[in-house]
């Protein structure tokens, strides 16, 4: 199959794997084949667009590449980083003579990459039929060393229980009793808390970052928008902090070991 044609064709069959996984109140915009085995759907979600990456696996079933999907969002930023800089003045931004220049980092994709890794995933009926054949067990749901049944012993009845007088301390006063343990309340910004920061970019006067949730959909993100149920309060590209917002809580999250892209000021 030709590139060209590839990429023209949409993925109905990764649409329909992908649509389960996808957070309340998003919808799928558009598909794509990059490969054979590759398929690119982009993913609208609360006004912001997303690309998540799907893989054929060798069972032949349609799953989200998180590896791949993170690489995307990261790549992203960059093209919007050259994009902006690209409409600057020549030299604009750049170090003095005088001043030494930067220290040589990694490049955002591959610290993210070195950052995702996961477990490739495996066919359960393959993993199935190789544990049987390697216990020996053509059939699980077959008996296996059956064992004849244990006499019944037949017990007495057990006596009554006393009668037990009513609470006192024996001059009529009543007795205190345990108070119960209050249930905890649930916390109004879980998802807030649980939120990470992969990555983060400057350009010009506006700061980006790239964040990701479990079971949602990495999105770049800046000060004022939402991201699933929390909203970002502010973006510090220097502190290496994003703010959010969530259930009347204020929550600051720190990036940590992530490679930061500070473009012209």
């Amino acid at each position: 199959m030709s590139s060209a044609l590839a990429n023209e064709q949409a993925v109905p069959e990764a649409e329909l794997a992908l649509q389960p996984l996808l957070p309340p109140g998003s919808r799928i915009l558009r598909s794509r084949r990059l490969s054979d085995t590759e398929a690119e759907i982009w993913v609208e979600s609360r006004g912001g667009s997303s690309p998540v990456v799907m893989r054929l696996n060798a069972s032949g079933r349609w799953e989200q590449d998180m590896n791949a999907t993170l690489a995307r969002g990261a790549s992203q930023m960059q093209a919007l980083a050259r994009q902006q800089t690209a409409s600057l003045p020549p030299g604009f931004g750049q170090t003095a003579p005088d001043q030494p220049p930067p220290p040589l980092v990694p490049s955002l994709l591959q610290t993210t990459q070195a950052a995702s890794s996961l477990i490739p995933p495996v066919d359960r009926e393959q993993e199935t039929q190789r544990a049987l054949s390697g216990a020996g067990r053509a059939d699980p749901f077959v008996p296996q060393n059956v064992r004849a049944p244990e006499p019944q012993i037949v017990l007495p009845p057990l006596p009554p229980p006393p009668v037990l007088p009513p609470p006192g301390d024996g001059n009529g006063a009543p007795v205190a009793v345990a108070t119960p343990i209050p249930t905890p309340t649930p916390d109004p910004a879980a998802f807030a808390r649980s939120v990470q920061v992969s990555g983060m970019i400057q350009i010009g006067g506006e700061s980006f970052a790239l964040v990701s949730g479990p079971g949602v959909i990495p999105s770049v993100v800046q000060a004022g928008q939402n991201y699933q149920t929390a909203r970002v309060a502010g973006v510090s590209v220097p502190e290496r902090r994003v703010v959010l917002s969530e259930g009347g809580e204020t929550v600051v999250k720190t990036m940590q070991d992530t490679t930061v892209i500070v473009g012209a000021p």
